[in-house]
């Protein structure tokens, strides 16, 4: 009975929290995918934090869908004009696009809106550590004693 007791224990005092704090990072980084690239024109059809198949989602008024899929180890934002899996450029299927079209693409984003995009993930996860460092310093940090100089 203790192993099942230490099993319960093991899970809900390891994998429970780090999948919360998992799934806290993947939603954050996503996230600053998801509005740099809105900012920027792309249109976004799946934002997913997990993968596998979906356990709730919604779409929302621009068309974007939105999930939590069943494998809490993950997440992604799928583009416009990048269906591939593996997101390998199909440039003859950007050629098929009105020129409307292919501006909300992805690949027909100019260079410097594929770059932010791209970089906002990380950036955002690292905006995230500098604020969770400040809150914690803040509430747990002790000042430091006050020295005078010697006259």
């Amino acid at each position: 009975m203790t192993f099942l007791a230490d099993a319960v224990q093991f899970v809900l005092g390891y994998i429970v929290p780090f999948l919360l704090v998992l799934t806290l990072l993947v939603f954050v980084h996503e996230m600053g995918h998801y509005l740099v690239g809105r900012w920027s024109g792309i249109r976004v059809l799946v934002f997913a934090v997990g993968f596998g198949p979906e356990i709730v989602g919604f779409t929302d008024r621009h068309g974007t869908r939105w999930k939590l899929c069943s494998i809490p180890l993950g997440g992604y934002v799928k583009f416009f004009g990048d269906e591939d899996a593996a997101s390998i450029p199909d440039y003859t299927r950007l050629e098929n696009f009105s020129p409307e079209e292919r501006d909300r693409t992805f690949l027909g984003a100019k260079l410097w809106k594929r770059a932010a995009t791209v970089a906002a993930g990380p950036i955002a996860n690292f905006i995230l550590a500098i604020a969770i460092f400040a809150v914690l310093f803040q509430f747990t940090a002790s000042p430091s004693p006050i020295r005078s100089s010697p006259k």
